[in-house]
């Protein structure tokens, strides 16, 4: 019984730690105005020497399942490095993550890269080109899903009369009741066709009961995207203090490896323009959807050919948790001598 109280004034002394860490935690995520001094009552009720074993455990319970409750409150907020290489050359990728909305941006300075607005919750994302002020604002649903050929609700073509799909069938021009050499005076009639002579049974057309018919010509499949699986391989690591899980993608000869984790941000890559609606696309424009449908951040992918070599790679560098501040609204919100245009239609 001295050892169980030991072990429980172990316990509880460590929970005053964790509590008296969550109540900070609380505090940053409050504004000032309204940071209220956190009563540590319950603390000092749980380390009362007076309590009995049965309800110190009770009490132990109980904060537990409030500091777990209230950890899965704050998801992260801070700013990701990362760099991206293909094709020889190397961007390096700037994440600043506020608490709904995330800004990716470019790290070069020699010319104005487009910068990225994602709204975290409804997956809206609104895109600013520097070079002539403008943005164009891009719904969630409106972007290319896993696996789609092509989405739906394309915008109507206004043609004229008579091209096209027409609603009702045309009226069609009365065609003269003989044509041939027969409207001509004086001509005689042409001899009539000769009758073909009869076919062996099951040979030609047949009308005739018990008589397979032609079996009808299988439709093309539409054109689309083959489909994409990511297969947990099982293997786990931890890359920059975070536990990561490794995936794999496999397509027309290429592999592609991803050591991803879900104690980030679901991943949102950077996009340099509105990215196409539909039509054929590539396996490093594919894979980033699959993992934000997981709700997954890649800290290290890699797409090689089945041979080795190598032709894209994304890696996190620096992962720097922290409040992230937007008093003026520069960081998260549009510039307001921006023009908005409107996107694509496709």
């Amino acid at each position: 019984m001295l050892a169980w109280n030991r072990s429980l004034r172990l316990g509880t002394e460590w929970m005053g730690i964790l509590m008296g860490r969550l109540a900070s935690v609380v505090e940053l995520h409050l504004p000032d105005a309204n940071r209220q001094p956190i009563s540590k009552a319950p603390i000092q009720s749980l380390l009362d020497p007076r309590r009995d074993a049965a309800t110190k455990l009770c009490l132990t319970l109980v904060l537990l399942t409030g500091f777990n409750l209230a950890s899965s409150l704050f998801a992260f907020e801070g700013r990701i490095t990362a760099a991206l290489a293909r094709g020889g050359q190397v961007q390096t990728l700037l994440y600043t993550v506020g608490t709904n909305v995330v800004r990716i941006e470019r790290g070069e300075t020699d010319r104005p890269y487009a910068r990225n607005l994602v709204a975290l919750e409804s997956g809206d994302i609104t895109l600013l080109f520097p070079h002539n002020r403008s943005l164009v604002q891009l719904k969630g649903t409106a972007l290319a899903k896993p696996g789609s050929a092509a989405p739906a609700g394309l915008p109507a073509l206004n043609l004229p009369p008579g091209i096209g799909p027409q609603s009702a069938p045309a009226a069609s021009v009365p065609a003269p009741a003989v044509v041939g050499p027969t409207n001509l005076p004086g001509m005689p009639p042409p001899p009539p066709m000769p009758a073909l002579p009869p076919m062996p049974a099951g040979v030609g057309p047949s009308a005739g009961a018990g008589v397979p018919g032609v079996p009808a010509m299988p439709m093309m499949p539409p054109m689309g995207l083959e489909p994409l699986e990511l297969k947990a391989t099982g293997e786990k690591t931890n890359l920059l203090g975070y536990a990561c899980e490794k995936f794999e993608l496999k397509q027309r000869g290429e592999t592609m490896e991803i050591w991803a984790t879900a104690k980030l941000l679901p991943f949102q890559p950077w996009l340099p323009n509105q990215p196409p609606r539909f039509g054929p696309r590539l396996l490093e424009e594919r894979w980033p959807e699959l993992l934000k449908a997981k709700k997954l951040f890649p800290l290290l992918a890699t797409l090689k050919f089945d041979s080795g070599a190598e032709r894209l790679r994304f890696e996190v560098k620096t992962i720097k948790p922290e409040k992230i501040t937007d008093p003026d609204g520069s960081l998260f919100q549009p510039p307001p001598d921006y023009q908005e245009i409107a996107p694509l239609p496709f």
